[in-house]
């Protein structure tokens, strides 16, 4: 793929973020290298290479970091935990912690929860991911997409 066919993508912000069928983020993956991003870019962040395809990642993950938020700020009341996630088979990505006991260690093993306009993590175990439940559809290099 020549890198001018990145002009032609869709704007980071048109680019679809969430599967909600399948409760999961949508991201790309780059057939050059495999390096992951969400959300996923027109040309790849490591190599440059413009062959970044589409697909939805695992909805588990672990959590590397966190810290408590004691500022409220518009539509979220203080105290809120954020934290770091590695997905398990994408990128690590930076969210909202619901339901994280204080006394849990780090790492430790999360579900990604996802909504229309939003997504957050909840520690594995407590509760199940919204949206049906199906056979997980993952990022892979010979899927093609925008």
């Amino acid at each position: 793929m020549d890198l001018a066919d990145a002009l032609d993508r869709a704007p980071t912000g048109e680019r679809p973020r969430f599967d909600l069928a399948a409760g999961a983020l949508v991201g790309g993956r780059c057939a050059d290298c495999g390096a992951t991003a969400w959300p996923a870019r027109a040309v790849c962040h490591r190599c440059g290479g413009a062959d970044v395809r589409l697909g939805t990642f695992a909805r588990a993950g672990t959590l590397v970091s966190c810290t408590l938020v004691t500022v409220s700020r518009p539509g979220l009341e203080a105290p809120y935990m954020l934290g770091q996630v590695r997905l398990d088979d994408g990128p690590v990505v930076f969210g909202q912690i619901l339901g994280l006991d204080d006394a849990e260690a780090l790492p430790c093993p999360v579900i990604v929860q996802v909504s229309a306009d939003r997504y957050w993590f909840t520690p594995a175990g407590l509760q199940e991911p919204t949206g049906e439940r199906q056979d997980e559809t993952r990022v892979s290099s010979d899927e093609t997409g925008g």
